[in-house]
């Protein structure tokens, strides 16, 4: 049953971000208890403890990859490292990057965000990284 509902989340992840589910390939990993430390511009960029509660699924392709939950296109590079790049023209300007520690079962995150306030002025610029379990999802 889990598999069955992780397998719709990446379904929908793949319609929502305009892949193919050709483009997936065979590698989903579900990501769990990611944490770690964000600083945000409204706080002059103090680091603080931070993380995600929900589990979001990643999945890596030929030459690119989806993450539940985002728009954002990513990038493949190398075997384990996803890159995306999301923006807007009003000078919003977003980087993240997924890196699998195969060894450790972990995955690596990062997230950099300026210009927040062109789409959100309630939200601040930030930038963040995290370490969450990765089990893969045909395991």
């Amino acid at each position: 049953m889990n598999k069955i509902l992780v397998s719709l989340i990446v379904i929908s992840s793949c319609l929502a971000s305009q892949y193919s589910i050709a483009d997936i390939g065979d590698e989903c990993w579900v990501v769990s208890n990611l944490r770690g430390y964000s600083a945000f511009a409204d706080n002059s960029y103090k680091f603080e403890t931070n993380g995600l509660t929900n589990k979001i699924v990643v999945c890596f392709g030929l030459k690119s990859g989806t993450v539940s939950g985002t728009d954002i296109q990513f990038v493949k590079f190398g075997k384990s490292t996803l890159a995306g790049y999301g923006g807007n023209d009003q000078g919003n300007e977003m980087f993240e990057v997924y890196q699998l520690d195969r060894a450790n079962m972990k995955m690596l995150y990062t997230k950099t965000r300026v210009g927040t306030k062109t789409i959100a002025p309630l939200l601040s610029d930030t930038t963040s990284s995290f370490v969450g379990n990765a089990k893969k999802l045909n395991d």
